[in-house]
């Protein structure tokens, strides 16, 4: 079943350089880091993309073949401020009220590779019926999705235990949507998301007869 392409969000999702990211995530033997982070991310964005409209997606990063690969498909990427995780987020809020203030806005963490379509338009169109809403991940202390009607009230607090301080301004949608929810921290949640389907990139990274043949 296709899922159709939305305009109603504007989606930040911030991504960390390859080289600095998933600092926690000891990947498989022959994986490097920085790549495995890549795929990640990349196959986050292949799933937004399927969902919101390009003009409405806003990635925020210093890492240049992220937005390399968003300018493929005419996403422009805004530059990380070097303020950490809450920066990022300030500045992709910026973006969207600069391009459209009417608009509501959704932060989505870039690092769920077996999320998929309809789960992420199913979270969106939750998260509409409230005027703040948090999505915390799968084990209830991090997360995962943060929206406000009115992208100039929305608070980034992101950090260890994040889902506690969104949620004394936010209503918490405790979704039974779990790619959405499993964000890959380290090598169990990798493992975890793995059994669930991950994405074209992350398999590719993965897979050790596909890393022969590249």
């Amino acid at each position: 079943m296709s899922t159709p392409v939305t305009s109603a969000w504007h989606v930040i999702v911030p991504v960390k350089s390859r080289f600095r990211a998933k600092s926690r995530l000891r990947p498989p033997a022959g994986v490097a880091r920085a790549d495995l982070a890549f795929a990640l991310a990349m196959d986050t964005l292949s799933v937004v993309q399927e969902v919101v409209r390009a003009d409405r997606v806003i990635v925020v990063t210093e890492d240049d073949l992220v937005s390399a690969e968003m300018a493929r498909h005419d996403i422009t990427t805004v530059p990380d401020p070097g303020r950490g995780l809450n920066g990022a987020v300030r500045a992709g809020l910026h973006e969207a009220t600069r391009r459209d203030p009417r608009l509501p806005a959704a932060v989505l963490l870039g690092d769920l590779p077996a999320l998929r379509a309809e789960e992420l338009s199913a979270g969106l169109r939750a998260c509409a019926a409230t005027e703040s809403a948090l999505v915390p991940d799968r084990e209830g202390s991090g997360t995962v999705l943060l929206t406000h009607h009115d992208a100039t009230a929305l608070a980034p607090r992101f950090g260890r235990g994040s889902a506690a301080r969104h949620a004394r301004r936010c209503t918490v949608l405790e979704l039974d949507l779990p790619t959405l929810r499993h964000d890959v921290d380290d090598i169990g949640s990798l493992e975890r998301a793995v059994e669930m389907g991950i994405g074209p990139w992350s398999s590719r990274v993965l897979d050790p007869t596909a890393r022969r043949t590249a």
